[in-house]
């Protein structure tokens, strides 16, 4: 029975054993009690207590082997620490050793590890104190720390011993012994710090070894024997050691900018520039001739040509010359070998002569590139435009040209120079081209990632922008409507075209929520929900909106833990992706949804999104359509954007942006695979989490929360009527019985004396409102701006509630509120807003007391917001 069961811990298993172990031990003693107590079944319970007795013996055979098992399990942790040649050691959060290898034990001891870095600490360097300190605070807040450390570790001995030290805190989850399904789990979580001292005093000496060497070789080229010098290519001097300036019985200064021609017998040959050796003739100080052996090349720097040379006086026999020879070889070997650039010499026509060790991360390294094509290796595009661009250097004779390079291997990119192998010193025609390569891959993804995140933003700022000024239209024909509605009931033939003035009017507020979703302006109510519990409710639904032609399968990965998310929002993603996917198939193929587990180790970016680290339960939503073309894959998150053209019914184009703004408001990102003929795949990442959180039964489908202000005064709510006939007297606003809010109290007096001041840009829903609230008994005063607003409080101050937008020209809703609350204490306030509640009360300073009114509202809604807040008494909800 246990033996059928895998655990993949042994302390697991021990603990199982041991667990039923107690059980049996546990029933062995009742039978053998009962079988004192009842004696006529002496022989049952004898037989029962036999087989007890023999399960009792297997298991406690298994739970020994079980226990060595642990042991050897348990012994891993300090195996694996005293195995290493580093300092290290696991303490309790009071400093207290519970785990220590031989190399800390001889370092520290058991004494408290702060306490022997402050012991030992040595003070004379003032980063040092500093590194101790964030080290302590890393202690005591229990976070992980990095720091190197000079530590006075032998007193005999005047040098530090430096360290580098890490602190890692950890948090190991302990059960209760007896944890099964029947037991109440108590989970504790203890807290460790783990040591890590590594003596980095040798790698630090070979630092400094390192720095006095470099300067050594900068001593020993200013101080070389011989005669070095750099000069330009007008042979102006702007380098020479010590050597040379002793030739010429001078000062390195007063050398440095003069021509070398100027040191030089008037009958002597003038070095020219390039490589080139020969004996020349100078004149020394006194005026005297003396013969130099001079050997020079020329080199590049910053696009400028420089000469590089040797003056030797007293000539070397033939074995030193040929070993300085050598070795000037070996330097220019050098600097075109391990250059930081990839250099390519090419023939005329093409042909690779030559290229150094960097140009082969831009070719195949597999295979030999010289004497290969080097169109070989880059796109068609690059070609084309290389071979252009090798004409124009002929043809004008310039001295460069650079462009960009696209190679097929890694599909890498490069900024390149291409410059003629023109003769410094001679008429010859060039006889190829050298190319310098610059590795420009990781710049140009990044002004791809750069230039996306700027058009989506762009595009979310004009969705967001867009919505809520489409939000003061929709407030006017909703108003409107519902003021017409009052005089036209069901019997009334202008009822139905009403209603379908209502009905779009209420699609196309779907739409301002989609472009509010894609902007990232609308809150979600994110819940930990388990994805295959959420498709199992979603699947009937999906297979209603594919219909019977479309196969409809699923594919759950195991252990998938819980992702935080809208589960409205969630069903919306699934359900949109669905309906292309249907479009895409045209209503004939398999939609197939699967899930499992991704780890992303290293943080990555996508549509120019940041995305983190971390574990990610990954919806696969994949379809057997005709696919999406290249030029159209980047643009379909892209608000508006359609491939659906000329077909009657089809989209708006926001589906997918919606999909896109709420998977992004989720901390998950999404990705795009297709082929043209052969289908889609949508991969949706959302964050993983481990375990779920409590969570109330608000969210059952059938649970109707009650709405109240705040002062806990339930307040009126309006529930759908679909399906049925509502009675003569009803009226309807958006398919609901509104009659309940929109009629007259019973009171009629009851407004009678109440002045409101309605302040909205918008001509069209300042007229509404202001025929809505008088009819409804209330005085009120309409203003266009907040200016004009003021300007009527300067006038009068009887007033007990005001309304006003939040956007407007000139000064906004929210300055006019704090300028108002300051004239009139005690005024009511209803700000309203195209945009959600979340985001407004985000942008307004908490102390400011307001009602919120989204747009776009109804009559209904409107009067019930000003009969609520006028009755709710000094509290604002």
């Amino acid at each position: 029975m246990l033996k059928n069961k895998k655990y993949h811990r042994p302390d697991r298993l021990l603990q199982k054993r041991l667990i039923w172990l107690a059980y049996f031990l546990a029933s062995l003693t009742i039978a053998l009690i009962l079988s004192f107590i009842f004696p006529q079944h002496l022989f049952s319970f004898l037989f029962i207590t036999a087989i007890l007795t023999l399960f009792s013996l297997i298991l406690s055979i298994l739970t020994l082997k079980a226990g060595e098992k642990a042991i050897s399990y348990g012994g891993f942790a300090n195996e694996i620490i005293n195995s290493s040649h580093r300092a290290k050691r696991i303490d309790n959060i009071k400093g207290q050793a519970i785990i220590i290898n031989d190399a800390a034990r001889e370092l520290i001891g058991q004494e408290n590890v702060i306490a022997f870095l402050k012991s030992h600490l040595s003070s004379e360097n003032r980063n040092n104190i500093l590194a101790f300190q964030r080290l302590k605070n890393a202690f005591q807040n229990l976070s992980h720390e990095k720091v190197t450390l000079s530590l006075k570790i032998d007193k005999n001995t005047p040098n530090d011993t430096w360290f580098e030290i890490i602190l890692y805190p950890l948090s190991l989850k302990q059960t209760d012994l007896f944890e099964n399904s029947l037991s109440l789990k108590k989970i504790h979580r203890d807290t460790f710090l783990y040591w890590i001292f590594t003596d980095i005093t040798a790698r630090l000496n070979m630092e400094q070894i390192f720095r006095e060497e470099q300067q050594e070789l900068r001593d020993f080229i200013d101080n070389s024997p011989v005669g070095l010098y750099i000069c330009d290519k007008d042979l102006r001097l702007t380098y020479c050691n010590n050597a040379f300036a002793d030739i010429f019985a001078s000062d390195r200064e007063n050398l440095v900018g003069h021509s070398l021609t100027k040191f030089l017998n008037p009958n002597s040959n003038i070095p020219p520039i390039g490589k080139w050796k020969q004996n020349i003739h100078f004149i020394n100080k006194k005026g005297q001739d003396f013969e130099a052996f001079v050997c020079q090349n020329s080199f590049r720097e910053k696009n400028a040509i420089k000469v590089r040379g040797t003056i030797i006086t007293e000539m070397p026999n033939d074995d030193q010359l040929r070993q300085q020879l050598v070795s000037f070889e070996d330097k220019v070997s050098w600097l075109f070998d391990f250059a930081p650039v990839g250099i390519i010499f090419i023939s005329s026509d093409g042909i690779i002569r030559e290229c150094n060790n960097q140009a082969y991360f831009f070719l195949d390294k597999n295979n030999n590139p010289i004497n290969s094509d080097i169109t070989r290796f880059i796109t068609p595009e690059s070609k084309q435009k290389l071979c252009q661009e090798i004409e124009n250097l002929e043809n004008e004779n310039k001295k460069f040209v650079s462009m960009e390079l696209h190679f097929i291997h890694n599909d890498k990119v490069a900024f390149s120079y291409i410059t003629p192998m023109n003769s410094l010193y001679s008429n010859i025609p060039p006889t190829g081209f050298v190319i310098y390569l610059v590795d420009a891959t990781e710049q140009k993804n990044l002004e791809i990632q750069f230039a996306q995140a700027q058009k989506m933003q762009a595009m979310g700022q004009l969705a967001g922008g867009v919505a809520h000024d489409f939000n003061n239209l929709l407030t006017a024909i909703i108003g409107f409507c519902d003021l017409l509605l009052q005089r036209h009931g069901i019997g009334d033939p202008s009822f139905a075209d009403l209603m379908q003035i209502k009905n779009n009017a209420n699609r196309a507020a779907g739409l301002v929520r989609q472009l509010l979703a894609f902007s990232r302006k609308q809150p979600l109510q994110p819940k930990l929900i388990d994805v295959s519990e959420n498709f199992v409710e979603l699947n009937q639904m999906l297979k209603r909106v594919l219909g019977e032609k479309i196969t409809l399968k699923f594919h759950h990965g195991t252990d998938l833990g819980y992702v935080k998310v809208d589960p409205v929002q969630f069903s919306q993603v699934i359900i949109n992706l669905a309906v292309n996917a249907k479009d895409a198939m045209n209503g004939n193929g398999i939609l197939s949804i699967s899930t499992h587990i991704e780890r992303i180790n290293h943080p990555r970016t996508n549509n120019g999104e940041n995305v983190k680290p971390g574990d990610f339960v990954v919806i696969e939503v994949k379809d057997t359509g005709c696919g999406i073309s290249p030029e159209n894959l980047n643009r379909i998150f892209e608000p508006f954007f359609s491939t659906k053209q000329n077909i009657v019914g089809s989209g708006t184009g926001l589906g997918l942006a919606m999909v896109y703004g709420i998977v992004r408001q989720t901390e998950g990102f999404i990705k795009v695979e297709s082929k043209l003929g052969k289908g889609t795949t949508f991969f949706i990442y959302l964050p993983r989490f481990e375990q779920k959180n409590e969570i109330t039964s608000l969210n059952k489908l059938n649970y109707q929360p009650k709405v109240t202000a705040a002062d806990g005064s339930p307040v009126m709510t309006v529930t759908e009527q679909t399906g049925k006939i509502l009675p003569i007297n009803q009226k309807l606003i958006f398919g609901l019985n509104v009659a309940a809010i929109d009629k007259e109290p019973e009171n009629g007096d009851i407004h009678k004396g109440i002045r409101i001041l309605f302040v909205e840009d918008e001509d069209s829903v300042r007229s509404f409102a202001l025929r809505a609230l008088k009819k409804k008994g209330y005085e009120v005063i309409g203003c266009n701006s907040a200016e004009n607003a003021l300007e009527q409080l300067s006038q009068e101050q009887n007033f007990q509630l005001l309304v006003t937008d939040m956007v407007m020209p000139g000064m906004n809703g929210l300055e006019l509120a704090r300028r108002v609350r300051e004239i009139i204490p005690n005024i009511k306030i209803i700000l309203a807003s195209g945009y959600s509640e979340e985001i407004t009360r985000s942008e307004i300073d908490t102390t400011i007391n307001f009602t919120f009114m989204a747009k776009p509202f109804s009559l209904g809604d409107l009067t019930k917001k000003i009969f609520d807040v006028l009755n709710q008494g000094d509290k604002q909800i």
